[in-house]
């Protein structure tokens, strides 16, 4: 029973893995996409990780049912990791675990580290087009012959406004 436990666990990891790999081939294409400026794509992306991610929540309620069913089996407590997991286990279970933890965490942190370059890259381009509107929106003239030359309020500028506020 334990063994069977043990397989279950093994096997929600490896989808898990899975789909992080997926995760972050997505997460490389969108770079290039960022890069490109193609939003229509961008957008699908966007679509398939939230897709994803869904998923993979799922897997991981799944996991957490599963690992409390194993832990109540072998008398640890609910809240243990893989690493201790593992010292309870078969041999062959241990290594499968140990094996599967190194590589989802490697994963994991190649991931991080894609999307916090593809935050970087959208964010200078909201910066550019924050910077390309007010460019825009001062470019004529501060006084126009005809313009009105009444006082203006206290603290507002003279400066034409696009939008009101920042999204």
């Amino acid at each position: 029973m334990i063994d069977r436990q043990a397989e279950k666990i093994i096997e929600i990891l490896k989808k898990e893995h899975s789909y992080y790999k997926d995760l972050l081939e997505l997460s490389n294409k969108k770079k290039s996409i960022v890069i490109e400026s193609k939003l229509p794509e961008l957008d699908k992306i966007v679509k398939i990780e939230q897709n994803m991610i869904f998923d993979l929540g799922q897997l991981e309620k799944e996991r957490e049912k599963e690992l409390v069913q194993l832990c109540s089996m072998l008398q640890l407590d609910v809240k243990t990791n893989i690493t201790e997991l593992a010292k309870h286990l078969p041999q062959h279970f241990a290594e499968q675990l140990k094996v599967l933890q190194k590589a989802l965490g490697t994963t994991i942190s190649e991931l991080q580290n894609v999307n916090n370059v593809n935050g970087q890259l959208i964010q200078q381009s909201l910066d550019y087009i924050e910077y390309s509107v007010n460019m825009i929106t001062s470019a004529g003239p501060a006084n126009s012959l005809y313009e009105d030359l009444k006082p203006t309020k206290q603290g507002m500028d003279n400066k034409k406004r696009l939008f009101d506020t920042k999204v």
